[in-house]
């Protein structure tokens, strides 16, 4: 099983915080979650990272950056500013997605922060522990790794 099937198992918990991360897959996928309007399909670009540090090395956790409609990049969203930083703090010419591909990220090593994932039932009660899970939130920094590849 490869590290990322595993997280798909098991759901990979480690304590909130800043790690050093390194990105060892990205891509698009097509999710189903539960929006305003109900049910729904969204497209997604799902990083996955290493973690590269201390008790957790080794431990791979997702980031889930939602796009815009038409390949669009809205500026203000979670996409736009982590691409921005992996692209050494330049903005692209436009921001749709085919001139922001998440390759950009394929290799990079990068300051992030970790949060925890608490799923709550439908009675706004949390879940219990067995259904919490970390993730990546924010790309601070590109640590090492080329911007213009």
């Amino acid at each position: 099983m490869d590290k990322i099937e595993e997280w798909n198992e098991l759901r990979t918990k480690i304590p909130p915080g800043k790690y050093l991360l390194k990105c060892i897959k990205a891509g698009k996928a097509s999710v189903w979650h539960e929006g305003q309007g109900g049910w729904g399909r969204s497209e997604k670009i799902i990083l996955w990272f290493e973690v590269l540090q201390g008790d957790y090395m080794g431990k791979v956790l997702p980031m889930f950056l939602p796009l815009g409609n038409n390949g669009k990049v809205p500026q203000g969203s979670k996409y736009f500013t982590a691409w921005c930083v992996a692209n050494g703090l330049r903005r692209p010419q436009r921001a749709r997605l085919k001139e922001m591909p998440p390759l950009k990220f394929n290799g990079k090593v990068f300051e992030g922060e970790v949060v925890d994932v608490k799923p709550r039932w439908v009675t706004g009660k949390e879940q219990p522990e067995l259904f919490q899970y970390s993730r990546v939130d924010i790309l601070y920094e590109l640590v090492i790794g080329d911007p213009n590849s």
